[in-house]
C-alpha cells in the first residue's frame, strides 16, 4: 500500500501531464482521505487556473485557482478518476 506522500506525488505528476503547456504555478496539496475500506486515496490539489485563451477549442477557466480531486488505488497508486471540484 502506498502512503499519503506517494499518493499526493502521483496526483501532482498526473496533473502536470494533463496540462503540459500551461503554467500551473504552485500546486498546493489541499486534502487527502483514505477510504474506510482502505482501497482508495482521495487527493485534492489546487493550482493556478490556466489563462483563458481565445479561439476555438481553447480551455476557459473561471477564478484564480482550480481544484482537481484524484482517486487512486491505495494498493499501487493507479489513477482511477480525476474530477473537478468547485472552490469553496
Amino acid at each position: 500500500m502506498i502512503d499519503v506522500n506517494e499518493a499526493s506525488n502521483r496526483a501532482i505528476e498526473h496533473l502536470k501531464k494533463l496540462y503540459p503547456e500551461h503554467d500551473l504555478g504552485k500546486i498546493l496539496f489541499e486534502e487527502a482521505e483514505l477510504t474506510d475500506d482502505d482501497r482508495f486515496w482521495i487527493i485534492t490539489l489546487s493550482y493556478k487556473s490556466p489563462v483563458a485563451a481565445t479561439g476555438v477549442g481553447k480551455s476557459v477557466f473561471v477564478g484564480d485557482r482550480s481544484y482537481k480531486v484524484f482517486k487512486l488505488l491505495a494498493e499501487n497508486g493507479e489513477i482511477r478518476s480525476v474530477k473537478n471540484r468547485e472552490a469553496q
